[in-house]
């Protein structure tokens, strides 16, 4: 068994409609990671979820549970902007080290699914891996969005890439399904 937290960023960036899906369809951001999850969640069993939804705060929607209908309910509910508009990557990855402090799990995973573009963090995203990997917590970090895309809607994936392998984990790409399934 392991603990497995999911942070998923609704800043407003993830309103940018230039994603992909599966059925050849462009959708915003957060269409498309609702999408991912959902799948990932199916395939789960064994594991606790814990969900994060961040913007310009980071806020617990569900603590570890084994009920991933209810994460995937309250994942499917999830709106732009509702923790506000920007993002708080290296605050929500914070949370989620106090979410583990409290955790028994030897296993403890962090999947964080964000365009990585940090607007307004206290902790900066790479300070907060550090903490984490200094806590035996693995991160593996899910680009969503076009790296082309510039200004606010920009993809960081150099933050991605440095906090994932700061703490040994992985840096997929949302659109890359065999990747999300190796986690």
């Amino acid at each position: 068994m392991r603990d497995l937290i999911l942070a998923v960023d609704l800043s407003g960036s993830m309103a940018t409609k230039d994603f992909k899906n599966a059925s050849g369809q462009t959708v915003d951001r957060l269409t498309a990671v609702k999408e991912v999850l959902d799948s990932f969640l199916a395939k789960r069993q064994g594991d606790r979820v814990a969900l994060i939804f961040f913007g310009s705060a980071p806020f617990v929607q569900v603590p570890f549970t084994e009920d991933l209908k209810v994460c995937r309910q309250l994942l499917d509910e999830a709106q732009v902007s509702m923790a506000g508009p920007q993002t708080a990557f290296g605050d929500a990855i914070g949370l989620a080290i106090n979410l583990f402090d409290r955790s028994e799990v030897k296993e403890r995973v962090l999947i964080a699914l964000t365009d990585g573009n940090d607007t307004a963090s206290q902790v900066p995203p790479l300070k907060a891996a550090q903490i984490a990997k200094d806590k035996g917590i693995t991160i593996h970090t899910v680009a969503v969005g076009d790296p082309r895309a510039v200004g606010e809607d920009a993809l960081d994936e150099d933050t991605l890439k440095q906090v994932a392998s700061t703490t040994g984990g992985l840096y997929a790409h949302a659109a890359d399904t065999q990747q999300l399934n190796e986690i």
